[in-house]
């Protein structure tokens, strides 16, 4: 068993957040991708406690806001997916899920009036080629002060002129598309980071944060 699920079956909220979430395809793999962004998470909250909301972009089944909300000092989560999912969300407090569109619903206010006007944390699983779209959404809105990403499905790209060369210096075509994310977020500190503990060979974590 992975270092990640050790640390994540010993957590008293554990269960909890199974419940709440529902079923899963790959319990264990989903579970670890989830941990890694939470270590991000968690050294940005740490410091401000309670001064951040998390929005979940792409969330599928909602996995890493729940944990979030159990085991970080937020304010509260939102989780965002097209996909209706089977999760039991109404039972964990300060958070809400929206089935809808990244694109159409994240702007609409009313989504978040019960939430005041805070500052948001960014934060997207293997969003697959909703990726561009999810930097595109960081860079316009100053009320998202950072972002934490574990982007997945390779999408197009042409803006590494020298891709040839990196891919001679053992980058993989997974590498050459992170790069490009990074290469897409506007007045942002940024960081790559690879997780070997996720159970997923598309292991990098983009973490951003606004200058």
């Amino acid at each position: 068993m992975s270092e990640y699920m050790d640390r994540f079956l010993s957590l008293k909220c554990s269960g909890d957040v199974l419940n709440a979430v529902g079923s899963m395809h790959k319990p264990e793999k989903e579970i670890t991708e989830s941990m890694g962004i939470i270590k991000h998470l968690k050294s940005i909250t740490l410091k401000e406690k309670m001064k951040y909301s998390v929005i979940d972009l792409c969330a599928g089944n909602a996995l890493t806001s729940i944990l979030a909300i159990h085991m970080l000092p937020i304010k509260n989560a939102i989780a965002i997916d097209k996909k209706k999912r089977s999760g039991h969300y109404g039972k964990v407090k300060r958070f809400k899920y929206f089935e809808q569109d990244i694109n159409k619903c994240w702007f609409d206010m009313s989504m978040v009036d019960s939430y005041e006007i805070q500052k948001f944390i960014a934060i997207a699983v293997h969003p697959c080629k909703t990726a561009d779209d999810i930097i595109r959404i960081f860079n316009e809105n100053p009320i998202i002060e950072h972002l934490i990403m574990m982007p997945c499905c390779n999408g197009d790209f042409k803006d590494l002129k020298n891709s040839s060369f990196l891919k001679e210096k053992g980058l993989s075509k997974y590498d050459l598309w992170t790069l490009h994310l990074v290469n897409n977020i506007k007045y942002a500190d940024v960081s790559i980071y690879t997780d070997l503990k996720v159970l997923s060979p598309k292991n990098n974590i983009i973490v951003a944060h606004k200058k």
